[in-house]
């Protein structure tokens, strides 16, 4: 553990960061009480907070006993994403409170969208709340606040205001408002004002010693104009009860992780991933983001590092899946009405992904004035892949819908499949008609050229294949004929192009003998059964050639377009644990479950990847694709348990495994 003293200090483990948001944004929190990555207000705003990539460069707000070397250990309040973070020396001891205050997580309503923009929902200031408190004993505490704006390319200016005891710094475009409020204590103030490649960046320093019941309440918040940001200071934040707040946050995520209907193993951990993955939804349209990170490197040192603070449509019908197997709906009503009015005229128009109000421009560029996490450059803003053509993509939105409709919640909430939603649907499906014998990119985004993928062939058959159901169960027009006879012919192509018989696999592309994890999904989707001897086959395949000594799954071993390497996908290996538990292999399964269970971070947190070799967390953190695979796997194995129960003969063993679940 480093000291206070230290500005520069290394880098943390990426998955050693706990997170906290409000629906909004995040922020990522340190073992030693620093917020070293956070964008306000909203999940794709200018990084205010970036020292997680540049430890030199980037803001950051820490607040941590002053003698250096205790070391923290985090929590989360039961129920929430509330944490706490615990500093213990003989002298005494304090706990930091990190939260972002929420009004509801309510999925609905959400405010209408004009001129394809949405509207701010709120004139309330979403803000980030740090309550320090001295619980035994007493201890010396400093808070260093450094703001980076617009990811430390910005200079600033700080005025501090000490009779309302705070200050607010300003950039050009942003204005960040601190304030010490409900504090009978009057800690002393210096200012820091230091030259960075002739650019300032203030750090505000703020000391004082705390006794046994004690406590600071800092709150930071985002102004539009300095003015604005002054009045946070002087009016808004001084007379907020955060107390009330808190009491207020703590039961908006304790009554929305009790609306889920998931009973089975490994419940903690599904309750962390749930509430991880609602945390990443966009209050004001019902977006979803991938992760609230950009550029956490594929692989240390190394250019793989993209922007992840975006709506793929993948991700997103992903993870409204795994919301369904909890029982959470809601979710899927407001990104189904989010993705009703994304601009688009027809299926040749709809992006992979958006921005997170619909946003069609992520143009995607580096920021060269940031060396990167562990000195892994480029850092990149945007992402150039919404540019990309990726057939799988009209498969996931339409078996989310699919999904949704299965589920009655169309009954549910007094609406309906028919006009509009209809019309898209039916746009989706005709275009597929058209143009799903064509090559694209693949789920991987891979920037090597355009080529026949399996897994985006078989999206494509279940794009049909949903909108026959859809069409045949509740009589809607549609030129059935026509979409069977392709989803017919769609399917004979894969197994006749995408399955090679030397190989005994199904494989990335038609023509190589390339293996790909996507193809995992196959029976997962509905495509084959997962006991065919076609998909048994392939999981052996991908367990002697896609592995690591651990087990782990990588995505495919082939030439993409890009330099470098990268480690194990976590939700590739949680797709093993689906197949081999579909298949019987309820052992095996369970086994590579629970070994990557060891690899997430002290908080049950995961990143996109894992080096095993170095035992890294690398990627986006956290990451939407790994807690949406945790929670399929953790139900799939339960599915699996139960049906090794049903069929098994001996009653007494029957009922020990349904009791074990």
């Amino acid at each position: 553990m480093v000291g206070m003293n230290e500005l520069n200090r290394t880098y943390l483990p990426i998955n050693s960061y706990g997170v906290i948001g409000d629906c909004h944004s995040a922020v990522l929190v340190s073992p030693d009480g620093s917020v070293d990555w956070g964008c306000l207000p909203d999940f794709d705003s200018p990084a205010i907070f970036c020292r997680l990539l540049d430890a030199e460069r980037g803001g950051y707000f820490q607040i941590a006993p002053t003698e250096g070397n205790i070391p923290g250990s985090q929590r989360y309040l039961r129920g929430s994403n509330v944490l706490q973070t615990r500093f213990a020396s003989i002298a005494g001891e304090i706990v930091l409170t990190d939260f972002m205050p929420v009004e509801t997580l309510s999925a609905w309503p959400y405010k209408a969208m004009n001129n394809n923009t949405w509207t701010r929902e709120d004139g309330s200031c979403h803000c980030l709340v740090r309550i320090v408190e001295c619980v035994h004993g007493e201890m010396s505490v400093t808070m260093k606040l450094k703001v980076s704006p617009n990811y430390a390319a910005d200079p600033c200016a700080v005025e501090l205001i000490p009779e309302h005891l705070g200050a607010f710094i300003s950039s050009g475009k942003q204005h960040v408002a601190l304030a010490i409020v409900g504090a009978p204590l009057l800690p002393s103030y210096t200012v820091q004002v230091a030259q960075e490649n002739n650019e300032a960046h203030a750090t505000i320093v703020a000391q004082v010693t705390l006794r046994e019941g004690e406590r600071l309440l800092f709150a930071v918040g985002m102004g539009r104009t300095a003015q604005s940001a002054r009045r946070l200071v002087e009016e808004e934040l001084p007379t907020r009860n955060f107390d009330a707040e808190l009491a207020h946050t703590l039961h908006a995520w304790r009554k929305w992780i009790a609306g889920s209907s998931y009973q089975g193993p490994y419940a903690e951990w599904v309750e962390r991933s749930a509430l991880a993955l609602k945390l990443m939804t966009y209050a004001p349209t019902g977006a979803i983001v991938a992760a609230p990170t950009t550029s956490l490197p594929e692989d240390i040192g190394g250019v793989r590092n993209w922007d992840y603070r975006f709506t793929w449509l993948r991700d997103a019908t992903f993870t409204l899946y795994a919301f369904n197997v909890l029982g959470f709906t809601e979710e899927a009503r407001a990104f189904t009405h989010w993705l009703r009015r994304l601009s688009y005229a027809n299926g040749e128009d709809l992006q992979i992904m958006y921005g997170i109000r619909g946003e069609r421009d992520l143009t995607e560029f580096e920021l060269h004035h940031l060396s990167g996490y562990c000195n892994s450059s480029p850092v990149r803003i945007g992402n150039g892949a919404a540019e990309q053509k990726q057939m799988d993509v009209f498969g996931e939105v339409l078996d989310c819908i699919h999904l949704y409709r299965r589920q009655g919640c169309f009954e549910r909430y007094g609406e309906t499949l028919e006009g509009p939603l209809w019309s898209m649907m039916r746009t989706l499906v005709d275009h597929v008609c058209a143009h799903w014998q064509e090559p694209d990119s693949g789920i991987w985004e891979v920037r090597g050229g355009l080529r026949h993928f399996v897994y985006s062939k078989v999206m494509c058959w279940v794009a049909l294949d949903r909108g026959i159901r859809a069409a045949e169960q509740m009589h809607l027009e549609a030129d059935l004929a026509r979409w069977i006879a392709v989803r017919d012919h769609i399917r004979a192509d894969i197994l006749m192009n995408g399955y090679d018989t030397n190989l005994g696999a199904f494989t990335q592309s038609y023509g190589d003998a390339t293996l790909d994890a996507s193809n995992l999904l196959l029976p997962l989707v509905g495509f084959i059964a997962p006991d065919d001897p076609r998909m048994r086959s392939t999981v052996d395949r991908t367990i002697e050639q896609l592995t690591d000594e651990h087990g782990f799954v990588y995505r495919y071993h082939a030439e993409d377009g890009l330099d470098g390497s990268e480690g194990t996908f976590g939700i590739c290996t949680f797709w093993l644990v689906d197949n081999l538990a579909m298949q019987g292999r309820i052992d095996e399964a369970r086994s590579l479950f629970e070994r990557l269970l060891t690899y997430a971070g002290r908080l049950g947190l995961f990143s996109e990847e894992i080096d095993s070799v170095n035992s890294t967390a690398l990627g986006n953190y956290p990451q939407a694709f790994t807690h949406i695979a945790l929670i399929n796997s953790a139900n799939n194995l339960r599915k699996a348990e139960i049906r090794m129960a049903e069929q098994h003969t001996d009653p007494l063993i029957a009922a020990i495994r349904l009791q074990q679940q």
